[in-house]
């Protein structure tokens, strides 16, 4: 059975994103500043830079779809990192993603405000504010309802995971994952 009713999209949104914060915080422990920060080659993403991303990249999409003042700012996180404020990984250069080294309890204080963050700001929305038009990208293609952006941050959110699951079995190896 299939559906078009928003309602159901905010349970279903918030259910995948619960997921792949809890599965973050698994593939987190135990990992050293170094297995965090390792870029298997100079021109591939490491974790830290992939989780903050993917993170930003949701306090970005659901605070536009809301109408706030993304946690990034509001919280001054662009400052802790030392980063712009409208920075969010989209077009890094290798050199950005080289040079992006916060450590796990920085990141994970921003990670931990942006999850909060959004699943109020998505547990808030009307089947009105999910049809709102939004750009996913800003500048790029043509508005979308905000449930489909949301959509995309749970799909991105979910390959971003897949390689950071993969860079922790690369780094600690076969077993990690039941442990």
């Amino acid at each position: 059975m299939t559906t078009d009713k928003p309602a159901d999209a905010i349970l279903v949104i918030t259910t995948l994103i619960e997921g792949v914060n809890g599965s973050l915080k698994r593939a987190f422990e135990g990992l050293t500043e170094e297995q965090f920060q390792q870029q298997p080659t100079a021109d591939t993403n490491s974790i830290v830079w992939l989780a903050w991303h993917m993170n930003r990249w949701k306090d970005k999409q659901s605070a536009q779809a809301i109408g706030e003042e993304e946690v990034w700012v509001s919280g001054g996180w662009h400052d802790k990192f030392g980063i712009p404020a409208d920075r969010a990984g989209l077009g890094d250069t290798l050199e950005q993603v080289a040079e992006f080294k916060p450590s796990q309890d920085l990141l994970w204080g921003y990670i931990d405000a942006v999850h909060q963050a959004f699943m109020d700001r998505v547990g808030r929305m009307t089947p009105e504010g999910l049809e709102q038009p939004i750009y996913y990208i800003p500048g790029r293609g043509e508005p979308r309802p905000a449930w489909r952006s949301l959509a995309g941050i749970c799909t991105d959110n979910l390959k971003h995971m897949g390689q950071i699951e993969y860079l922790r079995g690369l780094f600690t190896g076969k077993g990690w994952f039941l442990a």
